[in-house]
Order: structure tokens, then sequence, then C-alpha cells
């Protein structure tokens, strides 16, 4: 006899839902507004093609997830090669950063308790 997975048919929570939606605006915002910054091109290579908002430090961590040091404009390609070759990646933002990919380590390392979300959609909101 087959059995049923043990979550098939519940419902994510309202709360759930309504933090997701909230992440989502939130990511939303911050990439207009990092390529925006960034004057439509591509940091790396000035490309303007498929422009994303690349992370220095992953966005999995939240206490750098939002922040404006941690973000430039990217072009996909660009975007892609920092993910497979995080050497050259790390040697790029050092020579165009000196000392701020150590910053932003520590300060992702340290993590924060918990985000507003409400709070980061209103800031970014405000930049517009």
């Amino acid at each position: 006899m087959k059995r049923k997975p043990e979550n098939k048919g519940k419902r994510t929570s309202r709360r759930r839902k309504s933090r997701t939606l909230l992440r989502n605006k939130a990511d939303r915002l911050f990439s207009q507004a990092v390529r925006e910054r960034g004057d439509w091109q591509c940091a790396v290579c000035g490309s303007i093609k498929r422009l994303t908002c690349g992370h220095l430090i992953s966005r999995s961590y939240n206490a750098t997830r939002w922040d404006f040091q941690n973000a430039v404009a990217q072009c996909w390609s660009c975007n892609v090669k920092a993910k497979w070759d995080p050497l050259w990646w790390e040697d790029w933002i050092e020579e165009r950063f000196p000392g701020r990919l150590e910053q932003l380590k520590l300060r992702a390392r340290q993590g924060v308790a918990s985000v507003d979300l409400e709070g980061v959609v209103k800031m970014l909101e405000v930049r517009r």
C-alpha cells in the first residue's frame, strides 16, 4: 500500500507566506536599486545585457543580504563566473574594493537574530 507524504494537503502558514512575499519584494527593490546605482552596466565587464544584482558575499547571510556594500551590478555571465570561480571573484573584489570583503565576511558571520523585512522594504522604497 502506498503511503501519502506527511505534508500532503497541509497549507503553508499565512505568516510564512507573508514573510516570503516581503523577502521577495525586498530582493526585487534591492536588485533594482543596485542596478540603477551601477548605471545599468556590469561592474566587471561593462556589458548592459542581462543585468543582475551580484552579491559579494552570498545573499544566504541575512546580515549582509540587503547591504549596498555587498552588491554590484553584474551581467549574467559575470555573475555565473563569480559562482564558478570564487578565487577569481575574491581577487576582483579585493582589487576593486580593498578591505571590504573581510568586513563583509565578519558581519555575515556575526549574523542577525531576525530581520525586520517590513523595515527593509520601507527603506528600499524610500530610496526610489
